[in-house]
């Protein structure tokens, strides 16, 4: 089971959920669903970008992943989808993301989110019926399940700053994903931990 800032297998759990302004979205909207739906759509376009010749392939990882796209490497894209597959469904344990996953899911889930807003109600319903066609709060979610969104720094930004204004950005491998380094199999892996990673209230 994958780790994020609130859990997404118990969104009835006590949490920091922040609501959207529709009360039906919140009781309805499912965020293990909205993943499994959109990581289901990635083999399907990283075959097509496979099937195209070697020279464009950068142009489009950069179209379909904007910031994950910049490590230019296929396979570590493969890979981080099926890894991140394998940890959404995986029930033994609980398992922690670092940066290049959690870039990648957000690549992911930004285009698919844009697509869903834009199709029909029929085509809506097909992807996620609990919604009854309404749009996703793509915004919503990440406030709710992302601990940060520092992968989105502009490289030339990030790399400018002083050593001191760094330290404020806490996050395993961030300095290899804004600057587009590929990941190792180190890096791609998940963390294991059988902790239950959430505070529990009582």
């Amino acid at each position: 089971m994958l780790v994020f800032k609130n859990n997404i297998y118990d969104t009835s759990s006590p949490g920091k959920l922040v609501p959207s302004t529709d009360s039906d979205y919140n009781a309805s909207f499912d965020p293990l669903h909205f993943i499994e739906v959109a990581l289901d759509q990635e083999d399907e376009v990283l075959s097509f970008i496979e099937r195209q010749p070697r020279e464009y392939w950068i142009e489009d990882f950069l179209q379909f992943y904007p910031h994950a796209g910049r490590m230019n490497s296929l396979h570590a894209l493969k890979e981080l989808l099926n890894i991140l597959m394998s940890g959404l469904n995986k029930t033994a344990c609980w398992q922690h993301m670092n940066t290049y996953h959690f870039c990648f899911l957000y690549d992911v889930l930004v285009r698919f989110s844009f697509n869903y807003n834009h199709d029909n109600l029929q085509e809506k319903l097909s992807y996620l019926p609990e919604l009854k066609g309404k749009d996703v709060y793509l915004g919503n979610f990440v406030n709710n399940y992302f601990f940060n969104t520092h992968f989105l720094t502009d490289p030339d930004h990030f790399n400018s700053l002083e050593k001191e204004e760094k330290s404020s950005y806490d996050c395993p491998h961030l300095f290899s994903v804004i600057n587009g380094l590929s990941p190792t199999r180190e890096e791609m892996a998940l963390k294991e931990s059988q902790d239950y990673p959430y505070t529990i209230f009582v």
